[in-house]
C-alpha cells in the first residue's frame, strides 16, 4: 500500500519550512537523486526518485492553493509516498483524505506553533521524523 504523510498545522506553524527541510535532507542523504522539479516560488512541488521509489512532496497546504492539483499529479505519476502540508481542518484535510480512494494509507502528523526562537529546532526535528517514516517505507519495499 502507498503512504501519504500529511503535516497539519495552523497558519505560521512552520509546515512549509519543515517540508522544505525534508526535501533538502533527502537530497543530501541520497545522492544522486532523480528529480522531477516543479518548484514554484517559496513553496516546493517536486517528485524525488530514490532507488526507484517515487516520493511526491508539496509544501503548499493553504486553502485554495494548488494542493489538490499536486495530489492529483502525484497520483498520476504513481508516487509511492506523498508528503504534504495541510491546515488542521477543512478543504486541505478533505483533499488529503481523498487519497484513501487511491489506496494511500494516510499518516497525520501535527506541526504545533512554537516561539520563533524554538521554531528552527522544532521544524528540523519534525523533518527528521518524516524522513524516518519515508525510510521505513523504503526499507519494506
Amino acid at each position: 500500500m502507498k503512504r501519504a504523510i500529511a503535516l497539519k498545522g495552523r497558519t505560521d506553524s512552520g509546515k512549509t519550512y519543515t517540508i522544505s527541510k525534508v526535501y533538502e535532507l533527502l537530497k543530501a542523504k541520497y545522492p544522486p537523486i532523480e528529480e522531477e522539479d516543479f518548484k514554484i516560488a517559496v513553496d516546493i512541488r517536486v517528485i524525488l526518485i530514490i532507488k526507484g521509489f517515487k516520493i511526491g512532496i508539496e509544501s503548499q497546504g493553504d486553502p485554495d492553493s494548488r494542493l489538490e492539483n499536486s495530489l492529483n499529479l502525484f497520483i498520476k505519476k504513481e508516487c509511492d509516498v506523498i508528503v504534504c502540508a495541510t491546515r488542521t481542518r477543512g478543504q486541505t484535510v478533505e483533499a488529503v483524505e481523498k487519497l484513501s480512494k487511491f489506496d494511500y494509507e494516510i499518516k497525520w502528523l501535527e506541526q504545533n506553533y512554537v516561539k520563533p526562537v524554538e521554531q528552527d529546532k522544532n521544524n528540523l526535528a519534525m523533518a527528521k521524523d518524516i524522513i524516518k517514516e519515508i525510510e521505513a517505507i523504503i526499507l519494506k519495499k
